[in-house]
């Protein structure tokens, strides 16, 4: 009769149990994280070829790409759940492979360190120093542990048959380096979700001198322009231009300030950027009973009517009335040669043309008619009085709460190199054991770092022999391997091998 053999009955896991493990596998996975970081990159590339030409210039050149292309421009890359999403995924992965996946393994090795190495590795070594002197292994074990104290090594030894191994080491904890480094890059990514999620970024915020407008996006923020004023070059260019500000908070001054290019304004997080300036017209409308419809200035762009495509214009809908508004200036570029133009506005002119805006609009073709600055014309049963001519800022406004954790994420950046470089975990090996044919009365040790194509490193292990030197009362022989070859000198100094 067969014997059945007895075969070891594997312990079966919970599918929670397997989950995690698959999960945690999935977030120390190399390979994950490289084609996270390649969608992630993907991503930034759509993102910022959206505001250039550059998909434009795809569907000139494929016709057939334009409808990917007007996606592509309605898509706002940097606020989108794909994109957000792919920094989360990224922020937990460092968190668990980068974190708390080698946690364990490195306080380990910083606390208990192996202590024993082989006659090969210091044989191998770059560089070593052989210690010979008359006393005892465990002895000079001491006299070395003495020395490398006094340069600031921990030291740890064992017994290992007739030998005593030893390790030593300083700035131990400077390996915990690499985990503000990590907490750094969570940082920047949960940076980048903060910003993506609750910041804003308005490219074309304008505000004519005199007038008040929302900031929106959330904000309780409100931006007047109190004045403008530019100088310019001799060629006619425009040297520099300035914006008087002042901020808004629920009706009450918040802050006030001056900005020009370069040097922006900042109030609860929301920053205004000086970006360029253009035309304006300030313009006052009522109805035949005198009630005031409009009172503010119109900013000349960046509408422009088919009645003078060369010309700056503005629009406004007045919906009380069923009307709505066209408001052209004269084109004043003589390369556009204006004088071609059928308006044939003259510089304080404006063109009014009022056009019906829904079913219950007072008229059925639009009416216009020329109008001076200071005149008053009645269109439409509306009066329109063109009050003067001004100039609008554009702005620039921003807001990123994220950025006190980018700023958070720099500090542990460069704090985390800092330690890495000024303060290396210098680290280095040796056995000591009985002189060949001494019973036991003399003893032989060889140290070693573990530099290994490290100049510093070795470097500084030259340097931490002189206080061995210092303390043994034998002779330390440094030794540099090249080519096989050693070669020793009289005073014990590194000896280049030929």
């Amino acid at each position: 009769m067969a014997q059945a053999s007895a075969r070891p009955r594997l312990a079966v896991r919970s599918w929670p149990e397997a989950a995690v493990d698959r999960l945690w596998r999935f977030f120390c996975s190399v390979r994950a994280a490289i084609w996270e970081i390649t969608a992630l990159a993907v991503l930034v590339l759509l993102g910022t070829l959206r505001g250039s030409s550059v998909p434009r210039g795809l569907a000139d050149t494929i016709p057939f790409t334009a409808p990917l292309v007007d996606r592509w421009y309605a898509w706002d890359v940097f606020h989108s759940l794909p994109f957000i999403g792919l920094l989360a995924l990224l922020s937990v992965a460092i968190a668990i492979g980068g974190i708390l996946n080698r946690a364990p393994g490195i306080w380990s090795a910083i606390a208990q360190p192996t202590v024993t190495t082989t006659h090969g590795f210091l044989g191998g070594a770059e560089v070593s120093a052989d210690i010979t002197a008359d006393l005892a292994p465990a002895a000079l074990a001491g006299e070395i542990a003495v020395g490398l104290g006094r340069a600031g090594y921990r030291v740890r030894t064992a017994a290992r048959g007739a030998e005593i191994h030893l390790y030593a080491d300083r700035f131990r904890f400077a390996r915990l380096a690499t985990f503000p480094f990590h907490v750094a890059l969570i940082l920047i990514l949960v940076g980048g979700i903060v910003g993506a999620r609750w910041g804003f970024r308005e490219t074309e915020f304008i505000v004519p001198e005199g007038s008040t407008r929302d900031v929106l996006h959330g904000s309780d923020l409100r931006l007047r322009l109190d004045d403008f004023s530019e100088v310019y070059l001799e060629n006619g260019a425009a040297k520099e231009y300035r914006s008087d500000l002042t901020v808004l908070r629920d009706g009450e001054v918040a802050a006030t300030g001056s900005i020009t290019v370069n040097h922006p304004l900042t109030v609860d997080g929301v920053t205004f950027y000086q970006a360029s300036f253009g035309q304006a017209v300030q313009l006052q409308i009522s109805d035949a009973a005198g009630n005031l419809l409009f009172d503010d200035a119109l900013a000349l762009a960046p509408y422009r009517s088919k009645l003078n495509a060369d010309a700056p214009a503005a629009r406004l809908e007045l919906p009380p009335a069923g009307l709505a508004l066209s408001l052209i200036a004269p084109d004043e570029n003589p390369a556009n040669a204006p004088e071609l133009d059928t308006l044939n506005l003259r510089s304080g002119q404006m063109y009014l043309l009022v056009r019906p805006l829904g079913p219950q609009s007072p008229i059925t073709v639009p009416t216009g008619a020329t109008i001076g600055q200071g005149e008053t014309r009645e269109l439409a049963g509306l009066r329109f009085t063109f009050v003067r001519e001004k100039r609008f800022a554009l702005f620039q406004v921003a807001s990123n709460p994220g950025i006190p954790l980018f700023f958070a994420a720099s500090f542990l950046l460069v704090g985390g190199l800092a330690v890495t470089f000024y303060f290396p975990h210098r680290r280095l090996r040796g056995i000591i054991g009985a002189a060949p044919g001494s019973d036991g009365r003399a003893a032989v040790a060889t140290l070693a770092p573990m530099a290994k194509r490290d100049w510093s490193g070795q470097r500084a292990f030259a340097a931490t022999l002189h206080h061995v030197e210092a303390v043994v009362t034998g002779t330390v022989l440094r030794r540099e391997r090249q080519s096989g070859t050693d070669s020793p000198s009289a005073e014990g100094a590194v000896v280049f091998a030929p």
